[in-house]
């Protein structure tokens, strides 16, 4: 029994051993192994290696489809046109010329005197034949024409500058054309019956001729005749006894059509 004692006390002692030995064994691998410790160092090499790389280089430029110009703007290459002016204002565009002339003359033929009388662009003309016919007309004379129109479907249309005006003159379908000049004596060239004599029934015109003669009609009760010469200095005439008063036309009284 003494002897089976020491036997099991030595057999217990190596396999503690081998026990050790075998755990000893497996855990030397695991403290000794370098693959561990190396992978943090090659990370660590990967880190400044990822951050020197370049960047991916950009799109080359001619790979980029440039914006294609509009139709409008012109073609690829041509300076795009300046933009348009816009319209003027009222101050800036060209002030019409308005005529503020008189002119006297003759219907082709001599059948007519006529005399128009321009203020500020506004104009009124008088054609009469001393007898009979008498036509008056209002209008325009602005850059250089005349537009002008008249009862009995009367109108004027022609041209003047700072000699003469000439042009047509058309009556009831009749058609005349005209020459006149300027006056330039600074007296008025017409005369109307005042507004009180035509509510009255009397209406008459007078044109002052450049030589200092005179030629009008006067019409009383629906009866046209002959004016008897006008006084300009007192704007009066005698017609049959009774004392007929004219005043120079100015665009302003309304004189005309």
């Amino acid at each position: 029994m003494k002897r089976i004692t020491p036997l099991l006390t030595l057999l217990t002692g190596t396999g503690m051993a081998a026990v050790l030995f075998a755990m000893s064994a497996q855990a030397a691998p695991n403290a000794a192994d370098p693959k561990p410790a190396a992978a943090p160092a090659a990370t660590a090499e990967a880190v400044p290696e990822a951050a020197a790389a370049p960047a991916a280089p950009a799109a080359p430029a001619e790979q980029v489809s440039p914006a294609r110009p509009s139709k409008q703007r012109g073609q690829s290459g041509t300076p795009n046109p300046p933009p348009a002016s816009t319209a003027p204002s009222a101050d800036d565009r060209v002030e019409e010329k308005k005529a503020t002339t008189n002119w006297t003359g003759r219907l082709d033929g001599g059948r007519a005197t006529i005399a128009i009388t321009a203020n500020g662009g506004e104009a009124t003309a008088y054609l009469c034949d001393g007898r009979q016919l008498e036509i008056w007309l209002r209008g325009s004379a602005t850059d250089g024409r005349l537009s002008l129109t008249g009862k009995k479907d009367a109108r004027l249309t022609g041209t003047f500058d700072d000699r003469k005006a000439a042009g047509e003159v058309v009556v009831n379908g009749k058609r005349w054309s005209f020459a006149a000049t300027v006056d330039t004596s600074g007296r008025p060239v017409l005369f109307r019956a005042t507004a009180a004599q035509r509510r009255a029934g009397v209406d008459g015109g007078w044109i002052m001729l450049p030589d200092g003669g005179q030629i009008g009609v006067v019409t009383r009760d629906g009866r046209p005749v002959l004016a008897p010469p006008l006084d300009p200095a007192f704007g009066t005439t005698i017609v049959d006894g009774v004392t007929i008063r004219a005043e120079p036309v100015s665009t302003e009284l309304g004189a005309g059509a």
